[in-house]
Order: C-alpha cells, then sequence, then structure tokens
C-alpha cells in the first residue's frame, strides 16, 4: 500500500469506529450513550442528538480527498483535545490519521468518553494497522521534537527526499488560546504545531428571509451542544430596522422553546446561572431579554457594541446593516469561526468580510460542516 493509499484507508477506519459509535445498537453506541451525559453536560436526549446527526461518518468522496490533501505529513502525530464538543475527537482523530501513521490522543479529562471510544476501536481494527495505523490514548506528551531519520536507518530502509519531508512530529492542540500558546511554548524543534483556538458563530439574516423560517433554522443551529462549539451562533445579526430583529428575536424565542421541548438542555452550575443573570440585567438596561425554560434571546434593537452571551443556548439579536456591521464585528474578528447566512442582502458578505477564514454555510447548516479538515480554519 503506498504513502497515500495509506493515509486515506486510515482516515476511513477512523469513520467507521465513529460510525459505530453513532450507531445505537453496537456496542460502543450504547456505552457512549450511557456515558456521556455525566461527562458532556448534555441531557440524554442532546446526546443522541450529537451522536446521531452530527457525529460526521458519512463523507463523499470528495470531502476525504480534501482532508487528506490538507493534512499535513509527519512520522507522528500529537493531538490535545478539548472538552466542549463531545464529538469533535471523531474529526481532530481523522485529521491527525491522515497526518501521520503514529498518533497520541490526550482527551479530556472532564469529557474523554468519545475519544476513549475511538482509540479502543482503531486498536482492534487490523484495517487500521495493516494501513500502517497506531493510536494510543496518553495522559501527557512527549513534545521534544522528531529529528528526520536518515536513510537506512533500522527498519526504515532507504527514504528518498518527499519520505524525509515527511518526518516531522505534529501537534495539534484544541482548546482555548491560552492552552495553545502554552504547549506551542513546550514543543520541541521539529515539531509542526497546529492550533484551534476558542470561537463562535454568528448568524445573519437578510432582507428576503422569512423570519419564522429562519429562526427554526438558527434554534436546528443553537441546540446541538447546548452552544458551546465554535460552531454555535451566539449573535444573530438582523439587516433590516429595529422592528425586523424585534419579530426576529420573537420568533427565536418560540422556535428555541419548541426545540427545547424535544431536546432539553442540560443542567446548568451556578456559575452558568450567574452569567445568565448578569447577560439578562445588562440586556434589559439596553433593550429587552426573552427568557424560556432551557434558553433565552437578549434583544438590543440600537447597538454601539455586541455583548456576548453566555454559552448556554442564550443568543444575542442585534439590527445591523452592512455599513455597521465592520465596526460592530472588530472585536471579534479573531474569534468568529463561522458564519450562517440566509435572506440575501449585503450584510453577509460585510461580516464575511471581517472574518475571512470563518466557514460559511446556509442557516441551519452551521453545525454540520464538510468533513474536510479541522472544522477550525483559522488555524493559530
Amino acid at each position: 500500500m503506498d504513502a497515500g493509499a495509506a493515509r486515506r484507508a486510515r482516515v476511513e477506519r477512523a469513520i467507521a469506529a465513529g460510525a459505530r459509535i453513532a450507531d445505537p445498537r453496537d456496542p460502543l453506541g450504547e456505552e457512549a450513550r450511557r456515558r456521556l451525559p455525566l461527562t458532556s453536560g448534555l441531557s440524554p436526549e442532546g446526546v443522541a442528538l450529537a451522536l446521531g446527526r452530527h457525529l460526521e461518518v458519512d463523507p463523499t468522496r470528495g470531502e476525504l480527498d480534501a482532508l487528506v490533501a490538507a493534512s499535513g505529513r509527519a512520522r507522528r502525530c500529537h493531538v490535545v483535545l478539548a472538552a466542549n464538543v463531545c464529538t469533535a475527537p471523531l474529526r481532530a482523530i481523522a485529521v491527525a490519521t491522515a497526518t501521520a501513521p503514529e498518533v497520541f490522543v490526550r482527551p479530556s479529562r472532564r469529557d474523554p468518553v468519545v475519544a476513549e471510544l475511538l482509540v479502543r476501536a482503531l486498536q482492534a481494527d487490523e484495517a487500521f494497522a495493516r494501513a500502517g495505523g497506531a493510536v494510543a490514548l496518553v495522559a501527557d506528551l512527549d513534545l521534544g521534537g522528531a529529528a528526520p531519520r536518515a536513510p537506512g536507518d533500522a527498519g526504515e530502509g532507504a527514504l528518498g527526499d518527499a519520505e524525509r519531508a515527511e518526518a516531522l512530529a505534529e501537534l495539534h492542540i484544541y482548546g482555548t488560546d491560552q492552552t495553545v500558546a502554552a504547549l506551542r511554548a513546550k514543543a520541541g524543534p521539529g515539531v509542526i504545531v497546529r492550533g484551534h483556538g476558542a470561537g463562535l458563530g454568528i448568524a445573519v439574516v437578510g432582507p428576503g428571509a422569512a423570519l419564522a423560517e429562519a429562526a427554526r433554522d438558527i434554534a436546528g443551529d443553537v441546540v446541538p451542544f447546548d452552544q458551546r462549539g465554535c460552531l454555535s451562533p451566539r449573535f444573530v445579526l438582523v439587516e433590516g430596522p429595529a422592528e425586523r430583529a424585534e419579530a426576529l428575536a420573537r420568533a427565536l424565542h418560540e422556535a428555541l422553546g419548541e426545540a427545547g421541548a424535544r431536546i432539553p438542555r442540560g443542567p446548568l452550575d451556578g456559575a452558568a446561572r450567574a452569567e445568565i443573570a448578569m447577560y439578562r440585567a445588562t440586556l434589559e438596561a439596553v433593550g429587552s431579554f426573552l427568557e424560556g425554560d432551557g434558553h433565552g434571546v437578549g434583544l438590543d434593537p440600537a447597538p454601539r457594541s455586541l455583548l456576548l452571551p453566555p454559552a448556554a443556548r442564550v443568543v444575542h439579536v442585534a439590527a445591523s446593516s452592512a455599513q455597521a456591521a465592520p465596526s460592530l464585528l472588530a472585536p471579534l474578528r479573531g474569534a468568529i469561526t463561522a458564519i450562517g447566512a440566509g435572506g440575501g442582502g449585503q450584510l453577509a458578505a460585510a461580516a464575511s468580510a471581517v472574518a475571512p477564514r470563518a466557514r460559511v454555510s446556509a442557516l441551519g447548516a452551521m453545525q454540520r460542516p464538510p468533513l474536510d479538515g479541522p472544522v477550525d480554519l483559522r488555524t493559530l
């Protein structure tokens, strides 16, 4: 098996392991559904939604081609995972297996479930091993670097120039910007670091959007993972007058209530409740706050700045325009990971110009990006 075929085969086996977790009838899928409500912060219904709809187990051939082509080439790959999105380990491990035959995964201490199940499945997968794959969970990382092997090293045979170019370690970090910076500083010489820091999504409702439909689509993007992921919309910018933003906010309040009846929000701790209370008090001073059982919608009809809401199914809605958007979004420029847009107009293009590396999708599709590489395109 040549190197390109082996890389693709390893990715395919990682996705096959993910498919087992997505299947509630498989022992791995059953275990995931039993354990994740205890670790992920999601309700059982939220876990079922995450595994059944948002685990990327059906990529197209073109998506796999893009993932392999976009990945680096190294002898080994270290992966550091965060806990925000319980399904994220599948994409991260798929990218890592495309990068290197030998993969070391440090799971989140708070929510290691999906990483543990994927590694267990791959360790027992003979086809993964035949493609040269080896994967292990680790508690600590050996970031001492990886010097290229010389031709004729024991067990390696003669290496060509292209193969010697691949003989570096890569470190893929998913977490806060502070985590990325701290681990980058510890990486030894010869380690390529690819960091994916904290991010958020914004939704843009253009002048041609039907507000009730747009609200349902936005709710469908907010509910998965209880808004914790970097694709989750925290802000909704409505192109047009304040009255239109208010109508969207009321429609979104209703849509989130309907969605929450089917898929309840996970339990909140005291810190999250305090954040919501502070956000509510601020919004009530400048606009209004609509609170439901398991969600909240803040409305600022004449924003001079954007107030970041808590990641707890709380959405900040503001009226805006293509002319106003650059100054409103400028403080968030580096954090915007995803833009969902619907209804045409000029505001979505203005938002994309502020954050050119953000993924852009239709409203309702923000949480289902193609499996074409890391979900976050803003590599630090």
